[in-house]
This record gives C-alpha cells, sequence and structure tokens, in this order.
C-alpha cells in the first residue's frame, strides 16, 4: 500500500511519527519542489528506506550505487573489491555489514557511513515545499544499506532540534497557554537532551507552557519547540488548563510576577488544528489499517 501528499498538508516529523506507531516498512519517495524564483531551480529525489519502524538507508538516486559511491569517495574501498566480494557471497546481507565480515570495513566506518545517510535525512526536515509517497511493498535494497538502523523517531527527534526553520511547523506547536501531560510515569527510554528532560518532568498537565517558560527560565518558543519533540515522540499531550485543576504549589506568584507567569493561567484559547485534504485523510486511514 501507499500513501502520498504534499508537506503543505503533513510535515515529514508527523509522517515519521506514523511510520514509527505503525512500524511500517518500505520506502519513503520525497521530491523537493523547484523554487520559481531561482533561477534554475529543480526538483531534487530523496529516497529513505525503513524496516518495522526504523530507518535502515537513505540515498539521492536509486542506481544503488550510494553507499558504493560513499565507500570509494572515502579512499576505503575500491569499487573491484566491492563487486568481487557483492558477486561471490551468496548469503544476502546489506552491504556494508558483508564488508564489514569479510574485514574489508572496520565498525567505526560502518558507523560512520550510516550517520552520512541519517545526515541526508535530517536535512529534509527544512524542506518547506515539496511532495512525498511512501510505498510499504517496496523491497529493501542491500547494496544501499550498511547493516544498521535507527528507530525512526529517534531520527526524527535530532532532525527535529537541528531545524533553522520551524515555518513548517509552526501551527502544531502547542499554544502557550496550554499545559502539557506525561503520558507515562517510566523513564523515557529514548535520548532526550537536558532542556527536554526538564520540560518533561514538569509535564503534569496543571501548569502553562508560559509557566514552564518562567520555571526554567527560557525563551517561550524555546520551550514550545521542546514540547512538540516531546509529543513528536510521544511522551506528552497537550491539554487544555480549562480542563485540569491548577497546582500552583512550586509556582509562587506575587505582585512583581512577570506578565508571561501568570497569563499562563488564563483561560486556554481552543487548540488550533492543520486543515488537511479529504483525499489524505481517506488515504491516511487505510494506510494505518494495513
Amino acid at each position: 500500500m501507499s500513501i502520498s501528499s504534499s508537506f503543505t498538508d503533513f510535515s515529514l516529523a508527523e509522517l515519521f511519527q506514523l511510520i514509527d506507531q505503525g512500524r511500517k516498512s518500505g520506502c519513503l519517495t520525497v521530491c523537493t519542489l523547484p523554487d520559481l524564483h531561482t533561477p534554475g531551480s529543480k526538483s531534487h529525489y530523496y529516497y529513505i528506506w525503513f524496516r518495522l519502524g526504523c530507518v535502515v538507508a537513505a540515498a539521492n538516486r536509486l542506481n544503488g550505487q550510494s553507499l558504493t559511491h560513499n565507500m570509494t569517495q572515502r579512499g576505503w574501498v575500491n569499487q573491484q573489491t566491492i563487486e568481487q566480494v557483492w558477486t561471490q557471497t551468496p548469503a544476502a546481507l546489506p552491504l556494508g555489514l558483508l564488508l564489514k565480515t569479510q574485514g574489508v570495513l572496520s565498525t567505526e566506518q560502518l558507523n560512520l557511513l550510516f550517520a552520512s545517510q541519517l545526515h541526508q535525512v535530517r536535512e529534509l526536515f527544512e524542506i518547506q515545499k515539496g511532495v512525498f509517497k511512501l510505498d510499504t511493498k517496496a523491497d529493501l535494497p542491500l547494496q544501499e544499506m550498511t547493516g544498521l538502523s535507527l528507530r525512526t523517531l529517534e531520527v526524527a527527534l535530532m532532525a527535529v532540534r537541528g531545524l533553522k526553520n520551524w515555518n513548517m511547523l509552526a501551527e502544531v506547536l502547542p499554544d502557550v497557554s496550554s499545559g502539557i501531560r506525561s503520558k507515562t510515569n517510566d523513564k523515557p527510554q529514548i535520548h532526550l537532551n537536558t532542556l527536554e528532560w526538564q520540560v518533561w518532568e514538569l509535564a503534569d498537565g496543571s501548569v502553562s507552557l508560559s509557566a514552564i517558560t518562567y520555571k526554567l527560565n527560557q525563551s517561550i518558543t524555546i520551550v514550545q519547540q521542546a514540547a512538540f519533540r516531546l509529543m513528536l515522540v510521544g511522551l506528552v499531550e497537550e491539554v487544555s488548563l480549562a480542563e485540569s485543576t491548577l497546582s500552583l504549589e512550586n509556582y509562587p506568584m506575587n505582585s512583581n510576577s512577570d506578565n508571561s507567569f501568570t497569563s499562563g493561567f488564563k483561560k486556554s484559547k481552543p487548540l488550533q488544528t492543520r486543515n488537511v485534504s479529504a483525499s489524505f485523510l481517506q488515504n491516511l486511514v487505510g494506510f494505518l489499517k494495513s
């Protein structure tokens, strides 16, 4: 089954969340749209392969030579050796793992090759205009695979941390007057940075993001982005404070309190939602059922 849409309807971060939750396998094709205001601007294609909700490979071409090119460009192995090992080994193994078992590549080199593929994926999160197609029936390309994999949400989390342009995700950031509530009492197993840990520890659903901002002495935008990342990996959910009982014991107020703090306890605005096309929603429902 396949699902396709544009980034005006769905962000790459949200798409990765679906792939992780559904433990999907297949190939995601991303096509960037040319900038009409830039002479000579062209579309570019990128391909990301998944297995059971984990990223296993990425390339900007479909000729099966991206990983080989990466290795030869680094001077680690020549084309002849790669072809010899690939054709003379009957086991159906990823190329990177195959070369490692033959002593051609080291563990460190394998890690660097996979990191290079992940870097390509992270760059795609900056795309503002483009279309995508996820084909869950696509075969995995052994010649592009290192044998390593990383959970899709881990990749998305790292990519969103490094975003320079948040315009694409502006509409899905939690509202400053809303609260966030942890969805688990267990210690998160996913890798979080210091700020994300602090925000998660304060996510009891009883105080607004404005209050958390005041508590952590951070800008509201930084806290909103950290909260979104926690929502992305399924650790917290946004809640309306109108439905919560406020607990202010840890947040004393006085007459000199900053307005950005006290305003956080006003009645929250209705949560904004992104308008998604009906055809995309229909495809999405079928995708999740499959």
